[in-house]
C-alpha cells in the first residue's frame, strides 16, 4: 500500500507540475503587450514648403536629391516657413542629399533670417516672415503623437476653387465688372462715382 500511495503522490505532483508549466506558458501568451501599429511617416517632395503644412509639429520623410538650388531655403538654424522643408534639413545638417526622416517643429516668425552656405546648400536672407520652423533628427519624442497624414493649407480661396467669382472695381470715372463663370468672361465699362461694390 505504501508503494501505491507514493506512486499516486508522484503522479499528482507530476500532473501539478505539468499544469503549472502549461498555465505559466499560456499566461505569458495572454499577458504579452499588445503592439500598437507602427507609426507611418508621411513622405513629402523636395519642393514642399513648411508654410503649406498646417500641422505645428510633424515627422516626415524626405526623398533623395533635395540639395538642388531650385529648392529655396531662407535662414540659418531657424528657417522661414517659405523654405523647402527638406532643403532646410540638409542645410542644417540633419539630413544629407540621400534623404531620410526629420522632425519639424513650427515656431514664431522672426524679424529677420540670415542666409549662409552649409552642407552644400546656400540659404538666402529674408527681412521678416510670419512663421518659422526648426528641424531635428526624425526620432519621435516619447509621449508625443505625430500625424501619419499631413494637413495642407489651400493656396486658393473657396470661390477660386469653384471657378465662379465676381470682382467689381470702382473708380471716379469707370466701373469694371469682371465675372468669370463656366469659362466665359464679361467686362462692362461705364461711368460711375466712387462707391464700394458688393458682389
Amino acid at each position: 500500500m505504501g508503494i501505491v500511495v507514493l506512486t499516486m503522490k508522484a503522479s499528482v505532483i507530476e500532473m501539478f507540475l505539468v499544469l503549472l508549466v502549461t498555465g505559466i506558458h499560456s499566461n505569458k501568451d495572454t499577458t504579452k503587450k499588445i503592439k500598437r501599429p507602427k507609426f507611418t511617416v508621411p513622405q513629402i517632395n523636395c519642393d514642399v514648403k513648411a508654410g503649406k503644412i498646417i500641422n505645428p509639429e510633424f515627422v516626415v520623410k524626405c526623398p533623395a536629391g533635395c540639395q538642388d538650388p531650385k529648392y529655396h531655403v531662407y535662414g540659418t538654424d531657424v528657417y522661414a516657413s517659405y523654405s523647402s522643408v527638406c532643403g532646410a534639413a540638409i542645410h542644417s545638417g540633419v539630413l544629407d542629399n540621400s534623404g531620410g526622416k526629420i522632425l519639424v517643429r513650427k515656431v514664431a516668425g522672426q524679424s529677420g533670417y540670415k542666409g549662409s552656405y552649409s552642407n552644400g546648400v546656400q540659404s538666402l536672407s529674408l527681412p521678416r516672415w510670419r512663421e518659422s520652423f526648426i528641424v531635428s533628427e526624425g526620432k519621435p519624442q516619447k509621449g508625443v503623437t505625430y500625424p501619419s497624414a499631413l494637413t495642407y493649407s489651400s493656396s486658393k480661396s473657396p470661390a477660386a476653387k469653384t471657378g465662379k467669382y465676381s470682382y467689381v472695381i470702382s473708380s471716379k470715372y469707370s466701373e469694371f465688372v469682371n465675372r468669370v463663370s463656366g469659362g466665359s468672361i464679361e467686362i462692362n465699362i461705364a461711368q460711375a462715382p466712387l462707391t464700394p461694390a458688393i458682389p
